[in-house]
């Protein structure tokens, strides 16, 4: 099935890659070579492909062969340089096979993309690619990471014999940062926090690494924008569930009763002056209802009801006093109703902080995209209350998460398709039911990578125009590889 045209320009197919011959346009001012190869709109059929099969954590058995297939006959990868890791996950290195080196700054610089999808329902109902799998969806934009970091494996890959033989990349797709239920593939919830990284850890993917980056897309930001910080960067986040119990009855008679409905419903607005009344201004904290649930009939109060939901904080002592005063007003609120309550607080990522040094490494690479491709450093806005598991590497590693803008105002050059060219893009929030990843940042994301490679193992591979000249096909028709082992223009 054809999709994702833009109209006098060349097509991205959602599965199947590119036709041969035809371009795209990148609003703006756009590199030429953009124009006339198939590269960057290959790595987007497949990145479009990912996302109209998306799977949820631990459960990424197509995305993982798919990766792993592209990797072997385009990048050219050794089966034997590749190995499945935490289920679905993979570590793949990349060697070299020059002379060896005694002065890079480091021996083996690892880098990362999440592979899962979330387990929500897709509402972009006019997208040519949009989710098959109900009630399973792309809403983060892993599949522009996964193509982002597929893209800079081919582009290492073919400079192989450029990096010294004791030298070493490290890719590792990582499945579940989403966070899976208690109990999902055999890990244990209260090591893992439910997300991929720790399993990846346990198993060995950071076995002689001695740096790791990571990087997600983010709409607030504009493109071309690049945030990153020391320290802090993204959040501490834990579940809550609270199970509020009175006495049941018939409707027609709550004097009878106790209502449990009544009382979790003043608990929901009560909860949010934790953050409002009882943390300093400067705090930076949130705490979020995300779910209430309540009896079977509407004639019919229930014995129980049952608020989740989320807490999110950059600062142990806060957090502290938001469990203190959780636990303070549950009690205490239930207690005027007459109702009993039961509190269970799950902690799932520590915060995200970025050391120093590797910030410092990022800004550096950053620097070095000019023209169309130059990035404006910011740090405004973090650090955010998002979470990721990306923190687990941080802990064991020194090295750096960073974020890429892309927010647009229209649908234009790699991000558009058919039908959609120069209409308004919702630049909508990670985790909405309407966002699409902006297949815009992934000349940069794919630069970015390639340029801490060369900053870390003191390599010069590519220089810019190198790699805007990529042109090889990664998928033919039907999503089956025709095209031949790529090759960079030298």
């Amino acid at each position: 099935k054809r999709s994702g045209r833009v109209r006098g320009r060349s097509p991205c197919y959602p599965s199947n890659g590119l036709r041969e011959g035809e371009a795209m346009a990148l609003p703006g001012e756009v590199p030429k070579a953009l124009l006339e190869n198939t590269f960057w709109c290959s790595l987007i059929g497949l990145r479009r492909e990912v996302h109209m099969h998306p799977e949820p954590g631990f459960k990424e058995v197509r995305t993982q062969a798919r990766i792993k297939e592209v990797l072997m006959k385009f990048a050219g990868v050794p089966e034997a340089q590749i190995r499945p890791c935490a289920v679905t996950g993979l570590v793949v290195d990349i060697k070299g096979t020059a002379a060896p080196r005694s002065d890079a700054p480091i021996k083996c610089v690892a880098l990362r993309s999440d592979l899962d999808a979330l387990t929500m329902t897709e509402a972009n109902n006019g997208l040519p690619y949009r989710s098959k799998n109900q009630g399973v969806a792309h809403m983060c934009g892993h599949d522009g990471h996964i193509a982002a970091l597929v893209g800079a494996a081919i582009l290492l890959q073919q400079k192989a014999d450029k990096i010294p033989s004791n030298l070493l990349v490290r890719l590792l797709f990582q499945p579940a940062e989403e966070s899976t239920p208690p109990g999902t593939a055999g890990y244990d919830f209260a090591k893992t926090g439910g997300g991929g990284a720790v399993p990846m850890i346990m198993e060995g993917c950071l076995e002689g690494v001695d740096e790791v980056y990571g990087w997600h897309n983010w709409p607030t930001w504009n493109l071309g924008m690049l945030a990153v910080k020391p320290g802090p960067v993204m959040a501490h986040v834990c579940f809550f569930e609270i199970v509020v119990t009175g006495r049941g009855g018939h409707g027609s008679q709550p004097q009878a009763c106790i209502d449990p409905i009544v009382c979790a419903a003043s608990l929901v607005s009560s909860l949010q002056t934790i953050v409002s009344r009882s943390l300093a201004g400067s705090a930076n904290a949130v705490v979020t209802i995300g779910q209430f649930h309540a009896g079977e009939r509407n004639n019919v109060i229930p014995d129980k009801a049952t608020l989740s939901g989320t807490i999110r904080d950059v600062d142990a002592a806060v957090f502290g006093t938001i469990k203190r005063r959780l636990n303070e007003l549950v009690n205490g609120i239930c207690k005027g109703f007459g109702c009993t309550a039961e509190v269970r607080i799950d902690d799932m990522y520590p915060t995200v902080d970025n050391h120093p040094a590797q910030v410092e490494v990022v800004e550096r690479c950053a620097s070095k995209l000019s023209g169309p491709m130059a990035l404006k450093l910011t740090q405004e806005g973090l650090p955010m209350l998002g979470a990721e598991d990306f923190s687990y590497y941080l802990r064991e590693r020194p090295g750096c998460f960073f974020f890429l803008g892309t927010q647009e105002l229209l649908l234009r050059g790699l991000a558009s398709y058919e039908g959609a060219e120069d209409t308004p893009r919702t630049n909508c929030m990670c985790h909405g039911t309407t966002y699409d990843f902006n297949d815009n940042v992934l000349p940069r994301a794919t630069l970015m990578f390639l340029r801490i490679v060369e900053d870390r193992l003191g390599l010069a591979l590519y220089n810019q125009e190198e790699v805007l000249h990529a042109s090889f096909n990664l998928a033919g028709g039907g999503g089956e590889p025709t095209a031949k082992r790529p090759r960079v223009a030298n």
